[in-house]
Formats: structure tokens, C-alpha cells, sequence
């Protein structure tokens, strides 16, 4: 996923974000914000560079103001809540299932339990979060200021997740030498503890057996460790005792039993400084220094003896059939069973990330009034370097060799340099015919330097017919009326962690041995052992090359946009209707190659051409405008479409490329993939044949290409993962003190697999142990098989309406002698959503749905004053 670009303050954020941070978004808290910018079509975001192709978000931070210190507090309290759970048979349900479907004394009625669980509640939980912001801003003598603190604890609605944050902000911006120089410093620092979950816990508490208890019973299983019940396939006294690792896992013991945290310190801050000449006002010089840097540090464990670290076994060293560790090979102290799949594990991950920008331009501005002109250019520097650097490890922990260094420390460290060279003219004439042109001229250390530079240009011209003599009789109802035309290039070069493709890299490769003379190999190896693996050494790390692609280049998106805004009865109607068409070409994506050609299977390449062609009308108006109240409604509707137009490795009409999240039901394997004439992230799909009730006939598809057989040559593309049109509708009422705000979103045309239902629908699945519990309400197959897994019939319309917040507040605007402005607010997130997906969610971006957190309902209280 390519994600905007987000400025805060003037510093471009990195766009991998950082690690064991959850939001980019997470070190600005709401109450900081003073206003929030999005920049969308190529005009307006070329001066970014090459970032920000997918659009800008710009966010701009509050200020010191003039005068006494200002006082302001806010403190939220929020209720989350599960909106919805899937529809799966209840624990009478299933058990009489399974009792009819294999008989009373089968192997699989005797793993029914006597108990009813409903694990997805097991899972999912009602918590109460809160934040609370505090600032103080004003001037100082001379100098404006504002600090701010705050405090932000968010419960998940999953079991264990969370995140505490703290924050601090402080802004200076000084004025001298009557506004001829000004200074503007911001600093921004935050805490930031996450807590994560173990994602399979979901589709794990969808499937698992609702006759099961939580806990075991009749005592803990497994050596005295394991607690949880469902996890077995044998009890531990039956040689070949282990845990079941091609069937989910008791989901609570995935949550309970493996603890991800993150702890982040992060701060962004820059300095910016704008000056001018006392005898040349109109040429600004503005330089900004600005800087992005972090500290991470994540833990994922998993509990010694826990299933998952049962199930995990196989992924730790061994020396034959034991786990290497000095005083445990011969000793038999355990026996190979318990030695290899109890022990736990933590994952440690450290990371330093600094991102430095040096921005510097010139601006000469100017109005010429014996030609009715103005004049606005800008011409400058950009440099920014990206490094993130750290270390990973993993080590056992279970008992006496808790924190045993199990694999050896890796260390990483990745740089990225842009440079950027621009320039922006900007020239009106009567103010009634506008002209904007900008050039840059990008350069990335990710591409060869055949490939390096890139070249993005933009123009745009508008004119407003309001202004024209002719116009003049429509002047008191058309208040405002003006035509915009636009064409403009930018780049794209973000890989994520790939920042050398184009290099053909080295690494070493991991057996799961050291070099000798290390903690983790016994040294010397055991008598015993010396005749198997030789005197001194077991394996050698060999040198393995990496794929490379030495003509990766610039992604570039070309886009025209024609547009007129406008506005009735003194703009109490204003809005804009924008016609765009989109054509990105050499595509970059990370995708598979012919099995001989690399030294890899898959890497990043371009991959060929996608074109977007879309109408965006936006409407603004203020129905009703008197002493008392006022009503304020906004619409916005667009329409996309989109279709790939070229695929640089297939001439072949039926050539097509896989894409796309796997899923889990069948062996894997994805359902999407990219085909020119279709839309990106389409469906691919066999065709489901169905009887005259409309059910799904088992096992049969519709043979496409007439040959007697279905095979994969019988797929074809169904439909893709992204909405054909998206309306927003947002209501604002004011009432003496009283507001009211609603606002209202819809997706129209997006599918969805659903990934949950194809894992939970076929009989098969409940063959063998631990039984896995069945859609209820759905049609059951005997058998899903592969081919019944990429059926269409799992691809469902997921249109959808939703309210994302309904807000009720008032407002005390003077109390204690106009001393203290005091409002008191009550909201929800997400209240309803009105669609015929069957899921948990219609709104899934990757297209598939399976283990996707899901959005909860909020109700807050909150309350703001300033003194």
C-alpha cells in the first residue's frame, strides 16, 4: 500500500513510518491540530516532489497568540465496543453437527466438549479509554508561544491491545525588525507504548470449537505447562504427543500467552526562518532545518510451554534431534519432545530512525499595477536523508535457560538520499486569468545512476468568468464562477525496505548454527556427537545473493484535470465539479519472476501501465443562517474507475499477474491479480455453477474455454477490491449554544473475499482434530477443495453506508466574569453501518478479508475549557 505523504509543521514524515508505532499519525494529538490540509491533483502537490503522488496531507499545529496566556483543557472518555461478530453455529449447533455428520462414538464426537464458549467474545472485549490535553499559549515580552502536554490511554476492543502516550509540544515564532524577519521553531515529542496482538487470534476464534472450555478441565496438559484446552492431539502420556500445527490454536492462549510490545520515543521539530531586505520586501529567503528521529524498541514473546511455542518448535537450532544449549545435549535431562516444542521464544527488535531536511528557497512576490499583474516565484533547494539502522535477536526462554541466546544478533542499517531542484511561477493578470508552472527535478539512491533523475512538471491555468463584464447580470445570484485547467508529472519511488534493488547485494546466509567458540555451540561438541558432525564444526554460513533489477526507474503519473468552482447567493451554495484522467506508468510493484531468470522468485520491477479516470463534485451550502441557528451541509460524491493498460512482461492478451493478500482457505494462494483491460487487484477467479434454487452446486464451475476440464485456464476476472463511487455527507446545526454534527460516508461497487467464510464453510475442515467450528446459516460444502476456494461465490458485493460520528455538545461561552469558555460534548464513532456484506466489516482495502481488526463502536464524553 502507497501511502500520502504527511507534512507536519513543514517537515515531510517518513512514510514507512516507525516501527512499533501503529498510526504515522500517533505523535499529534487531535486537540494540537489548527487546521489539516489534503492536497490531490498534480498542480498543487509537484512542488512535494516526488513523495507525494499519492497526494499530500498537510497538517498545521497551533500557535502562540497575541496577548495574555490562554488556558486550554480537554479530557475525553471512551467507550469501545465489538459492532458486529461472525455468524458461526452455536456450541448445541455444532455438537449435534458433528454427532449426525460421524456417529456418537467417533473419534470426533469424543473431542466435542461439554461446555459452550463463544470464543470471538472471548476474544473481543468492551473497554473505557481517555486522553487528556492541556496547553498554554500567549506572548511572552515579544514572543509569541505555545506548550502543550497530553496524555492519551486507548484499550483496545481486542484482548491485551492498548497504547499509552504521552506528548509535549512547544512553538516560538518570533517576529523582528517589523516583520521583516521572521522565526518559526516547533518541537514535538512523544512516548508511545503499544501493545499488539497475535492476528491469527481472530480467524482462530471464528473457527475453534465452541463445545470447548477455555482452560483444560481436568488440569494442565503438556509437562505441567499448558493450561489451555483444544491444543492436543494426543494427551501427554501417548508417545507422539504434540500440538496440532496444520489447525488453528486455542485463541485466547494467543493473546494470553504472547506479549508484543513497542516502546517508541519520537520527536519531530524544525527551524524555520524567512527574512527579507528593508530595501527589496518583495524577495523572501526562507530556509528550513527540520528533523524526524526515533527510538523503538519491540518484544514480541512468546510464553514458554504455551501452544504456540509448541507449534513454533521446529523454528529452533538443533544439534540432531536436541536443541543446542551446552548442558542440555546428552544430558537427558528432558526427552526430545519437551526439549524441542516447549521452549518459548522473544523477538527483540531495536531501531534508531533519523530523517533530516534542509529546505532553502527564494520567493520574490509582487503586484505590478500599471499592468494589472501580479507576480509570485519561487525557485529552491531540497535535500533529505532517510537512515534507519538496529539489531534484532531472538532468544528460548523457559525456565533455567531463560534469555538463552538461541540465533546469533543481526544488524541492519538502510540510507536514502533525495535531492530535489524546483521552481513555481505563479502570474495573474487582472485577477481574472491565473497561471501556475512548476518544475522538479528529483534525484533518489535507490535507482542506478542511468535511472537516478527524474524530471516532473506541472502547469495549470484558471480564469474567472465571474470577473468578466458579461457576467455582470448574473452577479447577484452567481457569486463566484471559475474555470481550471491542469497538467502535471510526479514521481514515485518509494520500495519500502527495498533500497537497493538495482545493486546485486550479498547477505550471509542462516543455517541456525554459530561459528564455533560461541555460548551456543557446546565446544568442543560431545564425543557422542563428534563422529556425525565432525570435530570442530557442524556448517559453515555461506555468502547468498540477493535478486537485483538493474532497470528499475521512476514511476511517473501523469495527470490532466479540467474543473470549474462555483457559488450562488453570496456563496451560500459553493462547490466544484473536477473531471481528472490518471496514467501512471512503469508502475512499480513487488511481484513474482520466471522461475531461472533471478536469483529470487519475486522483487520489485516495473511492472507496466494503470490508468484512473474519475469526476469528483463537491457542494458546499448553508441552508438556513439566522441569530439563532444555523444549519451548514456538505456533499461530496466521486466516481473512479480504473484499468491496467499495459503489462511490460506479457504480450499475451490472457498474460496476467498475481497480486494481492493470500488466503487461508484451500492451500493458499491469492485471488487477485493484475490483467490488462481490467482494474488493478481484480478477482481471479474460477465461476461458480449454481441449481435452479440458486445454492452452489459442490465441485462444478463454468468451463470458459469449452476444453472438457476445468483448470486454471478457466479463471477469469470478477469484479476488483476498490469502490466504483464515494460519497461523503457531513451536517453541522448550531442552535443558540447547542451543536449537532453528523456525517455520512458510502462505498458503492467495492468486493470483498471473504476470507473467514471460505475458511469455515466445508465439512472436510471438521474431519480431523481439533474440530473447527462452521459458518451457521451458510451453505456447507462437503468438501471445499483448491479449486472451491477460488470460487466467485466467496467474492461479495461489500457496498456499504456508514455513520462515522454523531456529535451533540454545548457550549458556556463566558463564565466567571468571561474568565473561563466551557463545552461540554458527547459523540460516537461508527454507530451503524447499512450494507449486505456478510462479514465483520464491508471496509477492507487489501480486498481480503481475514484477520482485520475490527473497527469497534465509540461512545465519548469529553469536556473543553479555556481560561
Amino acid at each position: 500500500m502507497k501511502h500520502p505523504l504527511i507534512v507536519i509543521d513543514g517537515v515531510p514524515m517518513d512514510t514507512k513510518g516507525t516501527l512499533g508505532s501503529s498510526n504515522p499519525l500517533s505523535l499529534v494529538n487531535p486537540e494540537s491540530i489548527e487546521s489539516m490540509t489534503i492536497l490531490k491533483d498534480a498542480s498543487a502537490t509537484a512542488i512535494f516532489g516526488s513523495r507525494a503522488s499519492n497526494g499530500v496531507i498537510i497538517i498545521t499545529t497551533k500557535k502562540g497568540s497575541s496577548g495574555a496566556p490562554t488556558v486550554n483543557f480537554a479530557a475525553n472518555m471512551y467507550i469501545n465496543t465489538p459492532r458486529n461478530y461472525m455468524d458461526m453455529m452455536s456450541a448445541s449447533q455444532f455438537r449435534n453437527f458433528i454427532i449426525n455428520e460421524y456417529g456418537e462414538g467417533s473419534s470426533q464426537a469424543n473431542a466435542l466438549g461439554n461446555t459452550s464458549t463463544d470464543w470471538q467474545k472471548e476474544v473481543l472485549r468492551t473497554t473505557v479509554s481517555s486522553d487528556y490535553n492541556l496547553s498554554v499559549g500567549g506572548t511572552y515580552r515579544a514572543l509569541p508561544y505555545r506548550v502543550s502536554v497530553s496524555y492519551t490511554n486507548n484499550n483496545g476492543i481486542v484482548e491485551t491491545t492498548k497504547m499509552d502516550r504521552a506528548t509535549f509540544g512547544l512553538n516560538l515564532s518570533p517576529k523582528f525588525f517589523n516583520g521583516l524577519l521572521s522565526i518559526n521553531a516547533n518541537l514535538r515529542g512523544a512516548y508511545i507504548n503499544n501493545r499488539f496482538y497475535e492476528e491469527s487470534a481472530l480467524g482462530s476464534a471464528v473457527s475453534f470449537n465452541p463445545t470447548l472450555p477455555v482452560y483444560a478441565p481436568d488440569g494442565n496438559i503438556f509437562l505441567n505447562y499448558t493450561t489451555y484446552a483444544g491444543t492436543a492431539v494426543a494427551g501427554p502420556d501417548t508417545p507422539g504427543s504434540s500440538i496440532n500445527t496444520l489447525k488453528a490454536l486455542n485463541p485466547v492462549s494467543l493473546l494470553k500467552e504472547y506479549d508484543s510490545q513497542s516502546k517508541v520515543f519520537q520527536s519531530i521539530g524544525n527551524l524555520q526562518i524567512d527574512g527579507a531586505l528593508p530595501w527589496l520586501p518583495e524577495l523572501h529567503a526562507n530556509l528550513n532545518l527540520g528533523y524526524d528521529i526515533s527510538r523503538s524498541n519491540v518484544d514480541n514473546i512468546h510464553n514458554a510451554y504455551s501452544p504456540m511455542s509448541w507449534k513454533n518448535g521446529s523454528d529452533l537450532p538443533y544439534v540432531g534431534d536436541v536443541l543446542v544449549a551446552p548442558d542440555q545435549i546428552g544430558s537427558g535431562k528432558y526427552d526430545i519432545k519437551s526439549t524441542r516444542d516447549g521452549q518459548g521464544r522473544t523477538f527483540h527488535e531495536h531501531q534508531v530512525k533519523a530523517n533530516l531536511l534542509l529546505d532553502f528557497y527564494l520567493n520574490y512576490k509582487k503586484e505590478f499595477e500599471s499592468i494589472r499583474s501580479n507576480l509570485d516565484v519561487t525557485a529552491g533547494y531540497s535535500w533529505q536523508s532517510f537512515r534507519w539502522q538496529g539489531n534484532s535477536l531472538t532468544r528460548i526462554n523457559s525456565g533455567e535457560y531463560n534469555n538463552f541466546q538461541a540465533y546469533p544478533t543481526s544488524y541492519y542499517r538502510n540510507d536514502l538520499a533525495l535531492v530535489s531542484f524546483f521552481g513555481r511561477l505563479n502570474y495573474g493578470f487582472m485577477d481574472k486569468y491565473l497561471l501556475t508552472v512548476t518544475v522538479r527535478r528529483d534525484g533518489t539512491s535507490r535507482f542506478s545512476k542511468d535511472h537516478r533523475w527524474g524530471t516532473f512538471p506541472s502547469v495549470a491555468l484558471a480564469w474567472r468568468l465571474i470577473d468578466e463584464n458579461f457576467m455582470a447580470s448574473l452577479r447577484p445570484v452567481l457569486s463566484d464562477l471559475k474555470l481550471r485547467v491542469g497538467y502535471g508529472v510526479t514521481g514515485q519511488q518509494d520500495l519500502g525496505d527495498d533500497f537497493f534493488p538495482y545493486l546485486p547485494v550479498y547477505v550471509i546466509g542462516n543455517n541456525g548454527n554459530l561459528e564455533p567458540n560461541t555460548t551456543s555451540y557446546p565446544n568442543p561438541i560431545p564425543e557422542s556427537l563428534r563422529g556425525q558432525y565432525g570435530s570442530d564444526y557442524a556448517f559453515i554460513n555461506v555468502l547468498k545473493p540477493n535478486g537485483y533489477n538493474t532497470d528499475i526507474k521512476w514511476e511517473e503519473t501523469h495527470t490532466w484535470n479540467v474543473g470549474v468552482d462555483f457559488g450562488f447567493l453570496n456563496n451560500r451554495i459553493n462547490g466544484s465539479l473536477d473531471f481528472y484522467k490518471r496514467k501512471t506508468k512503469d508502475l512499480l510493484t513487488f511481484t513474482t519472476v520466471p522461475a531461472g531468470s533471478n536469483l529470487t522468485n519475486a522483487l520489485n520491477m516495473n511492472i507496466g501501465d494503470l490508468e484512473n479516470t474519475g469526476i469528483e463534485f463537491t457542494v458546499s451550502t448553508r441552508p438556513i443562517v439566522t441569530q439563532d441557528l444555523t444549519w451548514s451541509s456538505d456533499f461530496n460524491i466521486a466516481w473512479n474507475q480504473n484499468k491496467i493498460t499495459k503489462l511490460t512482461a506479457g504480450n499475451d492478451p490472457d498474460f496476467f499477474i498475481a497480486a494481492g493478500e493470500g488466503i487461508s482457505a484451500g492451500t493458499g494462494g491469492t485471488v487477485q491479480a493484475h490483467m490488462v483491460g481490467h482494474p488493478a487487484y481484480s478477482y481471479y477467479v474460477y465461476q461458480q455453477v449454481y441449481d435452479q434454487d440458486g445454492n452452489p452446486i459442490e465441485g462444478q464451475y463454468v468451463d470458459r474455454n469449452g476444453d472438457g476440464q476445468i483448470t486454471e485456464a478457466d479463471k477469469y476476472l470478477y469484479h476488483s477490491r476498490d469502490p466504483k463511487v464515494v460519497l461523503t455527507w457531513s451536517n453541522s446545526v448550531n442552535y443558540k449554544n447547542w451543536d449537532f454534527g453528523i456525517v455520512l460516508r458510502a462505498n458503492i461497487g467495492n468486493w470483498v473475499y471473504n476470507d473467514f467464510e471460505a475458511s469455515n464453510v466445508s465439512k472436510s475442515s471438521t474431519a480431523s482434530l481439533p474440530l473447527s467450528n462452521l459458518m451457521a446459516n451458510r451453505f456447507i460444502f462437503n468438501d471445499l477443495g483448491v479449486k472451491g476456494a477460488m470460487s466467485d461465490y466467496f467474492v461479495r458485493n461489500a457496498s456499504f453506508l456508514r455513520c462515522d460520528n454523531i456529535t451533540v455538545g454545548y457550549t458556556w461561552p463566558s463564565l466567571i466574569n468571561d474568565a473561563l469558555r466551557l463545552r461540554l460534548y458527547g459523540a460516537v464513532q461508527n454507530p451503524f453501518v447499512i450494507t449486505k456484506y456478510n462479514g465483520l466489516d464491508p471496509e477492507v482495502f487489501s480486498g481480503v478479508d481475514k484477520n482485520i481488526y475490527p473497527r469497534p463502536i465509540t461512545v465519548s464524553l469529553g469536556v473543553v475549557a479555556s481560561f
